[in-house]
């Protein structure tokens, strides 16, 4: 019979971490929208990460000490809705060994103690959405919490328990189709569920064998079941761009293709490789930007080399906390952003005191939340998440804040955040600001035009994998919709701008993408120019995933 210690938990919950990363890109590919833009499996990956280096390298001697270390750790380094919740179901388990005098002796995790914490695990789950929405990651924690009380009850072997309790997870998370609509049409269980199953599966392996999964350092987006392609685009390493002057004399047989395939096995990412005659131009992200300069300098003569370090530009973006706040400043608003031209506008157009940056594979944290309100050192500081995936983690870091008073302006769009953003009025009260920042969020229409990643349907669009997709909110429709997919830039985008526009709109603006070609600039250009009397204004957003972004006022 198996017992479970402090020393056989930490292996436990080391082991879940474990195979929650060797699985994290596969709960990324279960995205309902076929952009590729999931990162449930990333977010919950480093929220589940933090919490072990609270744990690392120190010894517990109650499991108050060992559940508070942890579930700190978890809360601080939460990202994403699903990071939040993955906190609070742990928070819930370790709360009566931390805050129940009862247990302040005990020495052995015992199967009712289990029992009664899964509860408690479920029970915070809940309480940490507002709208709790049935087919997620909350149903697969109730049904396994639900189903270990009935079956468990005079259980006396902690592994049978944890055995019982990954059964119905799993179970559970099959049936996640059947109870949410969007899930079954697209044919994905929920990512949330899957990434919590996995957590589970790890945990009953480190408790049946006494140690914790293994780490699979070859790791990749590719080495996985699932057959969704995904831009895995790293924000972090070498930007490295050149332009090499190729010897034909040394390389009259040059194969562009065999270049690009070498390059792209160097473990780069964001890779582009064009010939112009005799010049071959290279753009690519890599940790070892050594390697690239040694491998395409056979080719020929260096006329331009670049490289800058994305790691240390980011840093620099990290909030820097020195000597004790003041809150010398009345107010101060703070908007996420998803590209450094959408940084620079929020800025400078609107007036935002500070950014935090995210991307579709690495959100912010609540502890960068955190270190950002310390950094503005306002009385109020009002937030804009502009993404719905970062509300629960604003909301999480407005309850730890001790200081500042913090208002969460539930934007979850970009043009929500412009418009909110526009509304505010330093000479207002805090609570008028914040009931007119988030009323005018209303007023304002919301559109992408993204490329597909692979074949569904969704809100009766056919969509298949490479077309053009555009999707908005708008008027009537504030839950955002599929409007339409082709191969024909010029299709899916008449039907946006017909959805998003109206008679009295006054101006449109466009937040152009990384991936953004300047023949889709034109095209959109002339459709604008054609069919519209209405003002215009292109902004380089440098965004990834979404070639525009439209904002309507």
């Amino acid at each position: 019979m198996k017992k479970i210690d402090l020393k056989i938990l930490k292996v436990m919950l080391i082991s879940g971490a474990n195979n929650l990363y060797n699985h994290h890109y596969e709960v990324d590919k279960l995205n309902v929208f076929p952009v590729p833009d999931g990162d449930t499996g990333t977010n919950m990956n480093l929220t589940m990460m933090n919490g072990i280096k609270a744990l690392e390298s120190k010894e517990f001697k109650t499991f108050k000490e060992f559940g508070k270390e942890f579930s700190r750790g978890l809360i601080m380094g939460a990202r994403g809705n699903s990071g939040v919740i993955l906190s609070q179901i742990f928070r819930g388990f370790f709360h009566e060994f931390v805050h129940n005098k009862d247990y302040a002796d005990m020495k052995i995790l015992k199967p009712a103690d289990i029992l009664k914490a899964l509860i408690q695990a479920k029970d915070f789950a809940y309480k940490a959405v507002m709208k709790p929405v049935e087919g997620t990651i909350l149903t697969v924690i109730k049904d396994g919490a639900n189903k270990v009380n009935e079956e468990c009850i005079d259980e006396k072997d902690p592994l049978i328990v944890f055995q019982t309790l990954l059964k119905a997870m799993q179970e559970s998370l099959t049936l996640t189709p059947a109870l949410l609509p969007i899930l079954r049409k697209v044919g994905v269980v929920d990512s949330g569920g899957a990434g919590l199953v996995y957590v589970i599966e790890g945990m009953v392996y480190g408790l049946k064998h006494n140690k914790p999964m293994t780490v699979n350092k070859k790791l990749s987006p590719e080495n996985n079941k699932f057959n969704f392609s995904i831009n895995n685009e790293e924000e972090f390493g070498y930007c490295t761009e050149l332009i090499v002057k190729l010897n034909q004399m040394n390389n009259p047989d040059f194969d562009l293709g065999k270049t690009r395939t070498d390059l792209e096995g160097m473990n780069g990412q964001s890779l582009v490789v064009v010939e112009d005659q005799n010049l071959l131009k290279v753009h690519i992200h890599t940790l070892q930007p050594g390697d690239i300069l040694n491998y395409l300098q056979k080719f020929g003569d260096f006329l331009t080399v670049k490289i800058e370090n994305m790691t240390e530009q980011a840093k620099a973006h990290q909030p820097s906390i020195t000597g004790p706040r003041k809150l010398k400043n009345q107010s101060a608003l703070i908007a996420f952003v998803p590209g450094k031209g959408i940084d620079v506008f929020f800025r400078e157009q609107l007036n935002v005191t500070e950014t935090i940056f995210y991307s579709n594979k690495v959100n912010p944290s609540t502890d960068d939340i955190l270190r950002t309100i310390a950094k503005v050192d306002a009385k109020v500081v009002y937030i804009l998440p502009n993404d719905s995936n970062l509300l629960l983690t604003a909301e999480q870091a407005k309850k730890l804040e001790k200081k500042s008073k913090v208002f969460i302006i539930p934007t979850v769009n970009i043009a929500q955040g412009m418009r909110s953003a526009l509304s505010f009025n330093s000479s207002l009260s805090s609570k008028e600001n914040n009931r007119i920042m988030s009323n005018e969020i209303k007023n304002v229409n919301y559109g992408y035009l993204s490329i597909a990643d692979r074949d569904v349907e969704i809100d009766d669009v056919n969509i298949k994998k490479d077309n053009y997709i555009t999707a908005g909110t708008f008027k009537n429709h504030p839950k955002l919709k599929i409007l339409a997919s082709n191969k024909d830039l010029n299709i899916p985008l008449k039907k946006l701008l017909a959805k998003i526009l109206w008679n009295s709109a006054e101006i449109i603006t466009i937040f152009k993408g990384r991936t953004a070609t300047d023949n889709e600039v034109a095209e959109l250009t002339k459709m604008l120019e054609d069919n519209y009397d209405i003002e215009y204004e292109f902004v380089d957003g440098q965004q990834n995933v979404y070639n525009f972004l439209f904002v309507v006022e």
